[in-house]
């Protein structure tokens, strides 16, 4: 039998869905994962011109993601004080919702062709990892901080919850790719993804009246008479 998140997933259309167990999808990770881009409508303070990267995870029947586009003024040296390896870090840490961001809940997304162990697999090699000992190593690692990012907090929706904030609007899918997810501009990516999922109509305006167009058959003459 299928798990609740997976036939939750099914019924919407919105997510892809995240059928498969962790150990098959390394063997065949996904080239895309899923995106939740905010509608142009959306006014909730906390995902206003947000955009979600789905994780393929079940807390208790619950869809889980983060926002990938909003840098916090929090920095990452800050969100572990107890490591002293990361107290030269200058990095910033992103706000990913709003659920325990108050208790910096924390978690990370990073690409790696070698996953630490307590890491899951989101899509091709990028992964996500909620293990505080993880996060620290891999922030420490100047090789790996081109393609880390550390958030506090989380979104999540229960499914029902989700179907009708899409079904309302306020939510459109993409597929995401790891150039979405590690953008170096990332306040500009909600603006770029909402015009690819939902275009503005192009409106050609006529005009109501053209104006006569005269013309001469008399030559211009040059020089004096």
């Amino acid at each position: 039998m299928r798990t609740f998140l997976a036939s939750a997933i099914l019924l919407f259309g919105l997510i892809p869905a995240f059928t498969r167990t962790v150990a098959q999808k390394t063997q065949n990770a996904e080239t895309h994962g899923q995106l939740l881009v905010a509608g142009r409508d959306l006014s909730d303070p906390f995902f206003r011109e947000s955009v979600v990267l789905m994780l393929p995870i079940n807390e208790d029947r619950l869809l889980v993601g983060l926002i990938i586009n909003k840098p916090s003024k929090i920095l990452v040296r800050d969100v572990f004080p107890d490591s002293p390896a990361l107290q030269k870090l200058d990095a910033k840490a992103y706000f990913g919702g709003p659920v325990d961001a108050e208790v910096v809940a924390r978690s990370a997304i990073f690409r790696t062709k070698s996953p630490p162990k307590n890491a899951t697999l989101v899509f091709g090699d990028v992964y996500v990892s909620f293990d505080p000992d993880t996060i620290a190593a891999l922030a420490a690692n100047p090789q790996q901080a081109s393609t880390l990012r550390v958030f506090v907090g989380r979104a999540q929706w229960g499914a029902a919850q989700l179907e009708n904030e899409a079904a309302s609007g306020a939510w459109h899918s993409l597929p995401a790719t790891a150039d979405s997810v590690f953008n170096a501009y990332p306040e500009n990516l909600w603006h770029t993804l909402i015009d690819r999922a939902d275009p503005r109509p192009v409106v050609q305006a006529t005009p109501r009246f053209l104006p006569p167009v005269f013309t001469s058959s008399r030559q211009p003459s040059i020089g004096a008479d």
